[in-house]
């Protein structure tokens, strides 16, 4: 009993102190982030590696020259024997045809004038392609392979093992950020687009924004041990909480599916954090092999995407069915099993941030945002087959 006045009393004071530091927030305008407003978060092309590349270039638009590429190789490519004064840098660097160990596009490649490289492949949520770093390495054998991840994940592939160095956004990449900043302080709109940057990869990584606020928090965990006893607590029922929330989700979303009377509708195993969130079939879906899935393509309920996935293995893809859904939703791609998918950009990963917005929702937008898509895509695929 005494563990639960105090586990109340901590829960209190740790809202008081976000409420305090929700409203400086808001004073200061910290919310406001262009990058998620124009929901470019996720693009790894268009947001990040053009970015990244931008401040990478010498004769960027930021006029900085070469200090942000100095910056770069002396946290993580040292031992590279870039000219700066004489680099180059690419985006989508085309080096062939795709084949079993060569070709592709490298994200972002840096090369001076004598042929010394950078190379770094860009993955924000894509997964792998077949050899994809092993294609790289051939092309360039004596550059520098970097593999940037949101985590500093490490190759899947065997045939990647000892040719790159992985480097992380959650910790790398905002640090390099930060020695920007320090370099653009006299370039206030510089300054504060890098600033801006730096909030979007931390949201992506799931950091608060505010490490005052974090210190506040900790100091007020830290107060004695029965707090501390009261925290700990709390953490251990973390889990267990995130699965009650995604069970309440998964069990409305199946009632809305049954409303809308599809067939064979499965939902999530609440024992993963990974996979199927929800698939069903409709007659004509069922009749060309197809089945409507929303699947989180990464650990911790995260990457969620949707779209047509195949029923057997090495069947034909749809390109005009591609085609036509591009009109709507531009940002739809096509792989081995899914005839078409994408990103569900708005809700995309369920930290509890994303899944208190989706659970204490009185207005159910998020249902409504899901019912509205799939009936747009179920609309697009039957005016398909009625061609």
């Amino acid at each position: 009993m005494e563990n639960q006045h105090e586990i109340g009393q901590i829960l209190n004071e740790v809202q008081t102190i976000s409420d305090s530091y929700e409203r400086v927030a808001e004073v200061t305008g910290e919310n406001f982030n262009i990058f998620s407003i124009l929901q470019m978060e996720s693009d790894e092309v268009a947001t990040h590696s053009r970015f990244i590349a931008e401040l990478l270039n010498r004769k960027g638009r930021h006029g900085q020259k070469d200090k942000f590429l100095c910056n770069f190789i002396k946290l993580f490519a040292v031992d590279s024997n870039i000219n700066t004064a004489k680099s180059q840098v690419t985006v989508e660097y085309h080096i062939g045809k795709v084949e079993i160990e060569k070709g592709g596009r490298i994200d972002i490649l840096i090369k001076d004038d004598e042929d010394n490289v950078i190379m770094i492949e860009n993955k924000i949520y894509a997964g792998e392609q077949y050899n994809q770093l092993l294609r790289y390495y051939n092309a360039f054998p004596k550059g520098k392979l970097l593999y940037l991840t949101l985590f500093g994940d490490d190759s899947s592939q065997e045939s990647s093992k000892g040719i790159y160095n992985n480097i992380s956004y959650e910790n790398d990449i905002i640090t390099w950020l930060e020695e920007c900043k320090k370099d653009a302080v006299n370039v206030p709109i510089l300054r504060e687009t890098i600033s801006q940057y730096i909030n979007l990869l931390k949201k992506l990584t799931h950091q608060n924004l505010n490490k005052k606020m974090n210190q506040d928090i900790i100091s007020r965990i830290l107060k004695d041990k029965k707090s501390l006893t009261a925290y700990k607590t709390l953490f251990d029922l973390s889990k267990d909480l995130k699965k009650e929330i995604i069970k309440d989700i998964t069990q409305k979303i199946r009632i809305m599916l049954e409303r809308k009377g599809f067939i064979n509708i499965e939902t999530m195993d609440i024992d993963k954090d990974r996979g199927r969130l929800a698939q069903f079939e409709t007659p004509t879906l069922n009749a060309n092999k197809l089945r409507f899935v929303l699947n989180f393509e990464s650990n911790n309920y995260s990457n969620l995407i949707l779209g047509f996935v195949n029923v057997e293995p090495n069947q034909a893809q749809d390109s005009r069915l591609l085609e036509l859904i591009k009109n709507e939703f531009p940002k739809a791609k096509q792989s081995a099993w899914w005839n078409f998918y994408m990103l569900y950009e708005e809700y995309r990963d369920w930290s509890f941030t994303g899944l208190s917005e989706i659970y204490f929702d009185n207005d159910e937008t998020f249902y409504k945002d899901l019912e509205n898509k799939i009936d747009r895509m179920l609309a697009i695929f039957e005016s398909r087959v009625e061609l």
